[in-house]
């Protein structure tokens, strides 16, 4: 199989962490050269499957994944508790779209940036999403379950992306139960074979 990567990009490090922990073996590619005759988005990650086939957007990616191999398991089978993980997948997300946009936009000129408005409410879903996660993590050592699934790689994503393009933004003051769970996953392989390149 191949993937179409940008090193940086939060959403392919979800699909890298899910491959990891799957280990299944996958090539990069950084060229998007040719990305828009697969995916007509033209976005990664974008993942060619062994029969040509291409599959988009990181949640179809990942939920491929999981039913391909079936060990470790990502998703549960059991309708309530897929949910929930799917839950904890789309608050990863959510987050990591409003630290992506608030990253993006701090890169054009000050004269065509949003205005603070835009900032701040930008800032209160990445602020809520956190707080939300505290709440459901609890003291708990997995977000969901008793072992580690797609809620723990949709948290720690989107907490690593806000530490590598927004880190003046304090998280771990005010979720001590995050910090706990981050210190662990930082010692994951999936985690440290994914890790992206500084700026």
């Amino acid at each position: 199989m191949k993937l179409y990567a940008s090193p940086r990009s939060p959403f392919v490090r979800k699909v890298r962490i899910a491959l990891a922990e799957k280990k299944i073996s996958c090539d990069l590619i950084l060229d998007r050269k040719g990305i828009t005759e697969v995916n007509p988005l033209s976005k990664v990650p974008t993942l060619i499957r062994d029969d040509g086939k291409a599959l988009y957007d990181s949640p179809v990616i990942v939920e491929y994944l999981d039913g391909l191999v079936p060990k470790p398991q990502l998703i549960p089978e059991a309708f309530e508790a897929r949910i929930e993980v799917k839950r904890w997948e789309a608050l990863g997300d959510g987050v990591a779209d409003a630290t992506v946009a608030i990253s993006h936009d701090r890169v054009h000129p000050e004269a065509k940036r949003q205005d603070s408005a835009w900032y701040a409410k930008q800032q209160l879903k990445v602020d809520l999403g956190l707080a939300q996660m505290a709440r459901d993590l609890g003291d708990r050592t997995f977000c969901h379950g008793d072992s580690f699934s797609l809620a723990d790689i949709a948290t720690g994503y989107a907490l690593c992306y806000l530490d590598l393009v927004l880190p003046e933004v304090d998280w771990r003051t005010p979720h001590p139960n995050l910090k706990r769970l981050m210190e662990r996953y930082a010692a994951r392989d999936s985690f440290k074979l994914t890790a992206p390149p500084a700026a």
